[in-house]
């Protein structure tokens, strides 16, 4: 005699599926402490106009030089760059911002590599870039 409470049906996920999880684990990060101290911080930076304005310029010139290939002295530009924008990068609400970042950035590296790490793609063709 078979008992029915101990048969289980094979579950195949499809793209709803997905979408929900998704939704699901988008819901459970937004919740995080990290989440809300990101979300916190960015406001109170946001309302100083100018100092907001400045620190966005400097992430701006910052992505380029980290873009801009076989660029010479990149580490001295770089540098440059820190020094020029010293007091903006030393303001305690940007500071504050910059850990809440890092925080954040953390948590999504986790959730990133913990999907790569169990989905197995063929990403050979990058190792000769």
């Amino acid at each position: 005699m078979i008992d029915e409470g101990k048969l289980s049906i094979p579950f195949f996920p499809d793209t709803e599926d997905i979408r929900q999880g998704t939704k699901k684990l988008t819901n459970m990060i937004c919740h995080t402490e990290d989440y809300k101290c990101y979300q916190k911080d960015l406001a109170v930076l946001k309302e100083q106009e100018e100092l907001y304005r400045k620190f966005k310029e400097f992430r701006g010139k910052s992505l380029y030089l980290q873009l801009e290939k076989g660029q010479e002295q990149y580490f001295e530009k770089i540098e440059s760059l820190h020094s020029e924008y010293k007091d903006v990068l030393t303001e305690p609400v940007v500071v504050d911002f910059l850990s809440a970042e890092q925080r954040m950035c953390k948590l999504m590296r986790l959730v990133y590599d913990g999907i790569a790490e169990n989905i197995k793609l063929d990403l050979s063709y990058m190792d000769e870039l």
